[in-house]
């Protein structure tokens, strides 16, 4: 007989009491706490005290405006090149659609989706220079569309020190940090999910838009944290570098190392100064945040891990849609109510989004060469010329797997009308052997991952006209058991997918230039 069910603090208290990590406590919290974890947040309501600023301030520092971004992208004649650094950082993570009407909260809308508009990633390019820009680190500035410089210098051996790797050849390399208290002030602890799964969104743009631009990104989720942090100014525990993508021209490539490297061997200079976010509190308030970004934390290039390679698992080319300005311009997460209006889609639609799926892109989680770890299952209702219930994607195309009704899926998402929508994208990763692999930097390695696939499930079906929901709202149990996933694999994303419906808000389209009501650095009008 079982007896009474646990409170959250009691769960803790017994993982803790057990010898779980912090990121074993966090995935089971995450996944199976969701509800009780997110009632634990601090409460902070959007537009009172607490809620910070959505871009950061750059003060007196150098600053170089870019030039306007392209209509469309396309291989770029000069790399690296202003134009270059203009389409790249505008298209991956640029602030393209303002919002305005009746029902509009959220004025920025990114290029990738964020969970309540809080973009919490950040980027800092390191580029060994161009005309008119001297090689050094520099700090992406959305609200104006400018670089900022932090250093002046070249500091590719030190960045491929620290991430293990040489980076010759490489044309730049982009760093990706989240500011947490961006999305914590509203969701506490559960924030650090959040921002895992947005800087995976992030890189997955990234991606896709270095292709366009004729230039193959890599992602790096292994480092030496220290060593970046002090390079690129990123301050924690307010702030953590997340993931590092070195570009390459075509056929260009990192080569590992061959003998380890250990933070403390390392020559690096001395801390920039960069300007903290604002406001720069509230984290004590998030100590399982906290304490696992800290846990998460690498120090020597001999702890970097690698998962299992997957057999069985094909991959597509990685070639972005013709017109990805366009589609990411046009790409929706839809009405605060998700609600899908017109007929049936039809199966040639999705299947023109699931086929192309399996993304080909190098990652140092796995072996190279290896497809992603990322498993994914779509759930149809109203599909045209495709049976109901849920399908297991492979190489071969969908594996039907049973007729399953709504209510044995296990989703709970309020806001979106799951009886309306054609069909719910599910993405999975190997959570134990992510957790043999990294330790506790294995729940943010995951959901990078995840998230590379994620944007380009949205991405994909913005080209075909559809809008695409992210949501969290699901019981990890009930689903699980529903896509008859292998012990020790954990659903990690939940994507609505169909043709967006009614909207009362009006969203314009950003060239690339000063916003409105942002904040201007000191001393100067842009």
């Amino acid at each position: 007989m079982s007896g009474p069910a646990m409170s959250p603090a009691m769960t803790l208290a017994r993982d803790r009491a057990a010898g779980a990590t912090p990121g074993e406590r966090f995935w089971r919290r995450s996944l199976y706490d969701y509800a009780a974890m997110t009632a634990e947040a601090p409460g902070g309501r959007e537009g009172g005290p607490q809620e910070p600023e959505r871009f950061r301030r750059f003060g007196a520092l150098p600053r170089f405006p870019l030039p306007a971004p392209p209509a469309a992208l396309a291989p770029s004649e000069q790399v690296p090149s202003a134009a270059f650094h203009s389409a790249l950082l505008h298209y991956t993570n640029g602030v393209l659609r303002t919002e305005f009407g009746p029902t509009a909260r959220w004025p920025y809308h990114r290029a990738t989706p964020s969970a309540r508009c809080f973009a919490p990633v950040d980027i800092t390019l390191w580029t060994p220079g161009h005309d008119g820009l001297p090689a050094g680190i520099y700090a992406h500035d959305p609200a104006h569309h400018a670089l900022v410089r932090l250093r002046s210098g070249d500091f590719d051996e030190v960045v491929g020190a620290a991430l293990g790797a040489h980076l010759d050849g490489a044309v730049g390399v982009l760093f990706l940090s989240t500011v947490f208290w961006r999305t914590a002030f509203r969701y506490g602890d559960y924030a650090y999910r959040l921002c895992a799964q947005e800087t995976g969104l992030v890189a997955g743009n990234a991606l896709l838009v270095a292709e366009a631009l004729g230039v193959r990104g890599q992602v790096h989720h292994q480092f030496l944290d220290g060593v970046l942090e002090r390079l690129i100014g990123v301050r924690p525990p307010q702030e953590s570098v997340a993931l590092a993508l070195p570009l390459y021209a075509r056929g260009g490539s990192s080569r590992r190392r061959s003998a380890p490297v250990a933070e403390a061997e390392l020559a690096v200079p001395a801390p920039v100064e960069r300007p903290a976010p604002s406001p720069g509190h509230g984290l004590e308030l998030c100590p399982d945040l906290v304490e696992l970004d800290r846990s998460a934390r690498l120090a020597d290039t001999a702890a970097f891990g690698e998962l299992p390679a997957r057999e069985g698992a094909g991959a597509v080319p990685s070639a972005p849609p013709v017109d990805l300005a366009a589609v990411l311009r046009d790409r929706t997460s839809g009405s605060l109510v998700f609600r899908v209006a017109g007929p049936p889609v039809p199966a040639e639609t999705v299947r023109r989004i699931t086929d192309r799926l399996p993304y080909a892109y190098v990652s140092d989680a796995r072996p190279h060469g290896t497809p992603s770890p990322v498993r994914a299952h779509l759930w149809t209702s109203r599909v045209d010329g495709m049976r109901a219930g849920v399908h297991e994607l492979t190489p071969d195309g969908p594996v039907h797997l049973g007729d399953l009704p709504l209510e044995r899926l296990g989703v709970a998402a309020p806001n979106i009308d799951y009886r309306s929508v054609p069909a719910v994208l599910f993405l999975s990763g190997p959570r134990e052997a992510a957790q043999l692999a990294f330790g506790d930097r294995g729940f943010r390695v995951l959901h990078h991952e995840a998230g590379v696939l994620a944007q380009r499930a949205c991405v994909l079906g913005a080209a075909e006209g559809l809008a695409a929901r992210i949501h969290n709202g699901y019981d990890a149990a009930v689903l699980s058991r529903a896509l008859a996933l292998p012990e020790g694999h954990e659903p990690l994303f939940q994507i609505a997918l169909g043709a967006p419906g009614p909207d009362e808000r009006c969203l314009l389209p950003v060239p690339g230039q000063t916003l409105a009501g942002s904040p201007h650095p000191e001393g100067a009008h842009q």
